[in-house]
């Protein structure tokens, strides 16, 4: 990765030299380097525009047993919605925590889905018109996973022993084991080609073979999120604005306690 500008003879800077990778990656369609690899716009502007392009070029993007990679590649990965991308691997990403493939029609040609062995990933969402095989298996901090895949013919999810709902609808999958998922209290699976799954041994609200609803059960679940997350941005605003007036977050009523006990400190001394 190329260093931060210099002065030039004028005094102006100098753009930093080219990663050469960045080229080949262009050339090949192929990403398999950390992301801290790509340009960044921080050591040069024009960097941004460059990094855009390689990462729509590309049609595959491996990035396995990352120790660095964060929820903020993935997602800005699916903003550029790389048109010919057809393959996406981020097994062992330990610091992934969520990951959101939505709306539908994002990343049009992807087949094939990999996010199995990260560690620290608590949330799924997929949805995908096009997504033929999914995988998440061992990931052992998993709470939600909801995907919405009309041609998917293949989720492997094994392993995932917290993981407490499931939502699938799907019109080509004929196979699941989720026996492994031994949390688990929630099961939607409307895949009508669903042929006797296998589940665990627990107690679980299954719909199976069901026909998919007109209205994706999963978008309940966005706007459920959406609400959660509306609801954490007001409470963060809430708390600044306490800050901003009283310098504190105690709470309104014992504003007026805190101001005569500093009246009578100030007397005193």
């Amino acid at each position: 990765m190329g260093k931060k500008g210099k002065k030039g003879k004028g005094g102006d800077p100098v753009e930093p030299p080219h990663d050469p990778g960045w080229e080949r990656a262009v050339e090949s369609g192929k990403w398999d380097r950390p992301p801290e690899a790509l340009p960044d716009a921080n050591l040069w502007p024009t960097w941004g525009a460059l990094r855009e392009r390689v990462i729509t070029s590309c049609k595959e993007v491996k990035v396995t047993w990352s120790p660095s990679l964060r929820d903020a590649f993935p997602a800005e990965l699916i903003k550029l919605s790389p048109p010919e991308l057809t393959t996406l691997d981020l097994h062992g990403s330990e610091l992934m925590t969520r990951f959101v493939m939505s709306p539908l029609g994002t990343c049009p040609k992807l087949a094939e889905l990999d996010l199995s062995s990260c560690k620290q990933l608590e949330y799924i969402l997929v949805q995908s018109e096009s997504i033929e095989k999914l995988t998440f298996n061992r990931c052992p901090n998993l709470k939600k996973a909801f995907v919405q895949c009309k041609n998917m013919r293949e989720l492997a999810c094994e392993g995932c022993e917290k993981l407490e709902r499931i939502i699938v609808w799907s019109e080509q999958l004929m196979e699941l084991d989720i026996s492994t998922c031994t949390e688990l209290q929630v099961a939607e699976l409307y895949c009508p080609e669903l042929y006797n799954p296998v589940l665990p041994p627990n107690g679980l609200k299954k719909k199976a073979g069901l026909l998919p609803p007109k209205q994706p059960p999963i978008n309940s679940m966005l706007r459920e999120d959406y609400r959660l997350a509306a609801q954490k941005e007001d409470d963060m605003k809430e708390a600044e604005r306490a800050l901003s007036v009283g310098g504190t977050l105690i709470p309104k009523p014992y504003h007026a306690l805190k101001a005569d006990f500093n009246s009578s400190t100030l007397a005193r001394s």
